[in-house]
């Protein structure tokens, strides 16, 4: 597993998010019930999925297998000045109309999973153990089953069983992606040779190595994301001399053909008013994932207002799958 990709926030959704912050004064905010705000006695239920600019949103990639696996999807957590004093018992009920949401917010095609998947815990009840902050809804479901769709599950906390708890007014609704890694995913070694932005110190005309392994990691059915240790999901760059550099407000997503393997878009999945884009070198049409050896190429461009165009040639040698 384990990708946890977060879509950022929109500037406009963040300068919201500051405007609340400084004039809540709001019925949820006087009960405690924002999560984040909150710090007093007050002991608050929420699901701990990751936020993102429409929803409480996680992404998990799992491997492929053809046997029924359980896996932790949702976590449910405690906030408040301690650890649960005994066992709480809270209640999630699946809401497909947050995934429903979250495809017309972000133009995504997410499906739930509907006869795919069986919740383990019983009536959809998940325990936050005594001596502990989180609990988790567990599923089960055989990960080849779900291959070729992107599918995620959306569940909201309706009660909780204990008295003295408050269910969170902004995080009690959570979304996980359940993505079954494709077959472009793995660890590589990383070759990088870009031109066109040296005076803007990046490198011009060197070809320099990644000094760690980089994640091919997935995100969607056939398109995946350049993970390092260094910069995370950005898109990676080699200064002069091979110094190490990763660029703001450009996540680049590799999408492929699943048919023919050929590299087919890069979308940018963080731009701003840099209007930072990955187009493809139109000079290049050999950009591909090759079924022999799993090694990747990928030439293609990144524009930015008011610069030249900066092209980029990686080639990803596989080295073996990612964890």
């Amino acid at each position: 597993m384990k990708l946890h990709f977060i879509k950022p926030l929109s500037l406009a959704v963040l300068v919201l998010s500051l405007t609340l912050a400084s004039c809540l004064k709001d019925k949820a905010y006087d009960n405690g019930e924002i999560q984040s705000l909150q710090g007093s006695g007050i002991k608050v239920i929420s699901i701990g999925t990751y936020v993102s600019s429409q929803a409480n949103f996680a992404s998990y990639a799992y491997n492929s297998s053809a046997k029924d696996t359980v896996v932790n999807l949702i976590p449910v957590e405690l906030g408040g000045p301690s650890a649960a004093p005994s066992d709480i018992h809270v209640k999630l009920v699946e809401n497909d109309q947050l995934v429903t949401d979250y495809n017309t917010n972000n133009g995504t095609d997410y499906a739930p999973p509907t006869g795919l998947f069986t919740v383990v815990n019983s009536g959809g009840v998940v325990t936050i153990p005594k001596g502990s902050r989180v609990g988790y809804l567990q599923i089960k479901f055989v990960p080849n089953d779900l291959i070729g769709t992107d599918y995620a599950l959306g569940y909201s906390v309706s009660s909780v069983q204990e008295p003295g708890y408050t269910i969170s007014a902004n995080l009690k609704d959570g979304i996980a992606a359940i993505l079954i890694k494709n077959k472009y995913d793995g660890l590589y070694t990383l070759r990088e040779l870009t031109t066109g932005w040296g005076a803007y110190s990046i490198a011009d005309g060197q070809e320099y190595t990644w000094p760690s392994p980089v994640g091919f990691a997935t995100v969607g059915s056939n398109s995946n994301l350049i993970s390092t240790q260094e910069v995370g999901v950005a898109q990676v760059a080699f200064a002069p001399g091979g110094g190490l550099a990763g660029f703001g407000a450009a996540t680049p997503q590799y999408n492929f053909d699943p048919t023919t393997d050929k590299l087919t878009s890069i979308t940018n999945l963080t731009p701003d008013s840099r209007n930072r884009a990955f187009p493809m070198n139109p000079a290049i049409t050999t950009s591909r994932f090759d079924n022999a050896t799993h090694n990747i190429y990928l030439d293609y461009e990144m524009t930015q207002n008011g610069r030249p165009i900066q092209y980029i040639y990686d080639t990803l040698i596989y080295i073996g799958p990612r964890n």
